[in-house]
């Protein structure tokens, strides 16, 4: 499922669609952009998995991004410019969203005709979406009938975000050369790339650890639920920068020589420190992970969820995944993307490629 995705030839998104475009399509580039780095990727279908062709990632300077929305557009925008220049990708893109501004809703409706569902919703989602909706872009798909207490009704997944952030994007990729093909939730694209072979099994967690961290529950490979964290990789940078005095960049890359299971004698002072930084955000984040399982399973009573896969850009850090899981209780992997050739992957570690393969790819159908 591809929820805000559609071909964008208008200077403004007026809405979104879920249905894309036929396989013939020209070929996509995957972006996702975070706080410190964009990650591009071309991709396509192998034997229902997606495999991607070519990675490439880019460092960026704070200050261009924050909880996944733009702060400098020209700033960002000429990034971007120099980085497709240098790859040689293809400028029609589809950009992953990851805010804090995106609601995603489960509405049961009576059983309607397709031309009448977006009608009921928009009545339904006035008293069930926390923002104005006419300042908001709306996108949904039917998942089927289901059986419910009150009889057979039709069950939607409803999305919606603020369209200002969605705007102010759209105009940032423009301003630096890029065709916007479509809009797609990342957490969704991380879903695509890594989901089960086998849809017949129960509910799997999916937690994609970027600048925020966004957690998603999918059956059958399909989104039910969605909720966000605080303790991603922006809020570590923040408190490792803050506790040590020093810049975001320095913290960065003493970020990256962090290991939780590395005992502590064998570790200088700012070692330690990390790994406890680290190990507290593990905690936190895994009663986060436990709380959205168990209410996922109380809400939806599909049966409990005791497995996940997380992937982005605290994942390859030794130990964190291991702490999460102990923390979470949850049987935890950590999900890489499949890469066509050796070199494909261009340096980029393959658990941060998803995103952006999946974003590539668009619908596992088209």
């Amino acid at each position: 499922m591809s929820i805000l995705s559609k071909a964008i030839s208008k200077p403004r998104l007026p809405s979104v669609r879920l249905r894309r475009s036929s396989a013939h399509a020209a070929t996509v580039t995957g972006l996702e952009i975070g706080a410190t780095q964009a990650i591009a990727a071309q991709a396509h279908l192998q034997d229902g998995r997606i495999v991607a062709d070519r990675v490439a990632a880019r460092a960026l300077p704070p200050g261009l991004m924050r909880d996944g929305l733009v702060i400098d557009p020209d700033g960002l925008a000429a990034e971007l410019k120099e980085m497709f220049a240098e790859h040689h990708f293809s400028k029609r893109v589809r950009v992953g969203l990851a805010t804090p501004r995106t609601v995603l809703r489960v509405i049961d409706l009576p059983p309607l005709e397709e031309r009448d569902v977006k009608t009921a919703l928009l009545m339904q989602a006035q008293e069930r979406i926390p923002m104005p909706l006419d300042r908001a872009v709306m996108d949904f798909q039917t998942v089927g009938l289901v059986d419910t207490p009150d009889g057979r009704r039709l069950r939607v997944i409803v999305v919606v975000t603020e369209r200002e952030g969605v705007d102010q994007l759209l105009d940032t990729l423009r301003r630096a050369g890029l065709k916007p093909e479509g809009i797609d939730l990342s957490i969704f694209a991380v879903i695509r790339a890594l989901g089960p072979f086998d849809l017949t099994q129960g509910p799997v967690l999916y937690a994609q650890l970027g600048d925020l961290v966004n957690i998603a529950i999918a059956e059958a490979g399909v989104c039910r639920f969605t909720r966000q964290a605080p303790q991603g990789l922006a809020l570590v940078l923040e408190r490792l920068a803050e506790n040590q005095a020093i810049p975001i960049d320095e913290a960065r890359t003493l970020l990256k020589s962090a290991a939780i299971e590395r005992p502590a004698a064998e570790q200088d002072e700012a070692g330690r420190i990390v790994a406890d930084l680290l190990s507290r955000t593990a905690a936190e984040l895994g009663s986060e992970l436990r709380a959205a399982a168990e209410f996922y399973a109380t809400q939806f009573g599909t049966g409990a969820v005791s497995t996940g896969v997380v992937t982005g850009q605290l994942a390859p850090l030794p130990g964190f995944v291991e702490a999460l899981a102990a923390a979470s209780g949850l049987e935890l992997t950590c999900g890489e993307v499949t890469a066509a050739t050796p070199e494909a992957l261009g340096g980029v570690d393959a658990r941060l490629a998803p995103v952006a393969s999946g974003l590539a790819v668009g619908e596992l159908g088209s």
